[in-house]
């Protein structure tokens, strides 16, 4: 089945708008510890937005596989690469989405007993479940950046800038550089939508001697 550039691009577009969306709106404790944040999230008012904001950011991660699978077809045997860390990034993001979910829904259904659980271990659950959601699947992303600007047919700035960014999403759980590879996520699919599509790059077989 084959994928146009603009598909591949609305699908990176999804993921660099919906994950940073869902992550800043969805109230996940992570980060300096905050007792009040934490109470908020998992309090009766929060269980219906949480549910929902989990669930875009689930949406935003698939959004990878049509980006992987256009990426695929243009590199030839790098494409391989690309296409693997691009399932790679949706499972985790789908995965850690519903973790960070799971803690609201934990709440919801599970009454008084799960009330009673300790501050600190639901926040110790929503940190490792952030860091599934948004940063394991950024720096699959991110190696996948690196691959584009080492093979991937771009301008000396793109390239550059692709480079960088891919840095950015390796070391995203130092948090303020994932910023500017969600920036990049954004620009680099509202490039793909606006070009045209390329012929595969050819393989090269080697024939034996």
């Amino acid at each position: 089945m084959s994928t146009s550039r603009r598909a591949a691009g609305l699908g990176l577009l999804a993921y660099g708008l919906g994950t940073p969306a869902a992550f800043m709106a969805i109230g996940s404790p992570g980060g300096n510890y905050d007792d009040s944040q934490v109470a908020a999230y998992i309090s009766r008012g929060h269980w219906a937005t949480a549910f929902v904001l989990a669930y875009l950011g689930a949406f935003a991660a698939l959004g990878l596989l049509a980006f992987g699978m256009r990426m695929r077809e243009e590199l030839g045997s790098a494409g391989r690469t690309v296409w693997g860390l691009s399932v790679a990034a949706t499972t985790a993001g789908v995965v850690g989405w519903f973790l960070v979910g799971g803690v609201a829904v934990a709440a919801a259904e599970g009454g008084s007993a799960v009330a009673t659980v300790p501050h600190p271990v639901i926040y110790t659950l929503t940190e490792m479940s952030n860091l599934v959601a948004v940063c394991a699947s950024a720096f699959l992303v991110g190696v996948t950046a690196l691959v584009l600007a080492a093979r991937a047919r771009l301008s000396t700035a793109l390239r550059v800038v692709t480079a960088i960014a891919g840095v950015c999403g390796v070391v995203g759980p130092v948090f303020f550089p994932i910023f500017l590879f969600w920036l990049w996520a954004i620009g680099f699919g509202i490039y793909l939508t606006a070009t045209r599509s390329r012929r595969p790059e050819p393989m090269i077989e080697v024939q034996p001697v």
